[in-house]
């Protein structure tokens, strides 16, 4: 995966996530749209994790991580993790069972288990308003 900014001094700016996602960057803003005016309480902020991993685009509630965009390429990756009450209202959900038995799979970690979507769709857009909403309700 490439990593677009992974220099500390070079925080991205919209004209340079625009050129960096190019056609995804409608993506990347009807998500952004949606967690700016579509759910209460979330917070915004571009976060940088070193060199390795470059600048992610963090959502939070109350300090706590709901979702990571993460540019690379022409695309990015939405991030999050669900614990298993959350989990169990994706196997409920009409969200596709392959993500859901993906996530299923997935390690544990302390914060849940990761959802990971590539987002080059407004299909895949629909997935991660659906798994943010999982999410929130859980």
């Amino acid at each position: 995966m490439e990593i677009v900014w992974n220099e500390r001094s070079k925080k991205p700016t919209g004209a340079a996530l625009a050129r960096a996602l190019g056609k995804n960057k409608k993506h990347w803003d009807a998500i952004d749209e949606h967690v700016a005016n579509g759910c209460e309480g979330l917070e915004c902020e571009w976060k940088f994790y070193g060199a390795k991993h470059g600048w992610t685009y963090k959502v939070t509630r109350r300090k706590k991580a709901v979702l990571y965009m993460i540019p690379h390429g022409k695309t990015f990756t939405a991030s999050m993790a669900l614990r298993e009450k959350a989990i169990e209202a994706a196997r409920g959900s009409n969200l596709p069972r392959e993500l859901v038995a993906e996530i299923e799979a997935a390690k544990a970690y302390p914060e849940g288990r990761p959802a990971r979507i590539e987002v080059t769709s407004q299909k895949k857009v629909g997935i991660v308003k659906k798994l943010i909403a999982i999410k929130l309700e859980n």
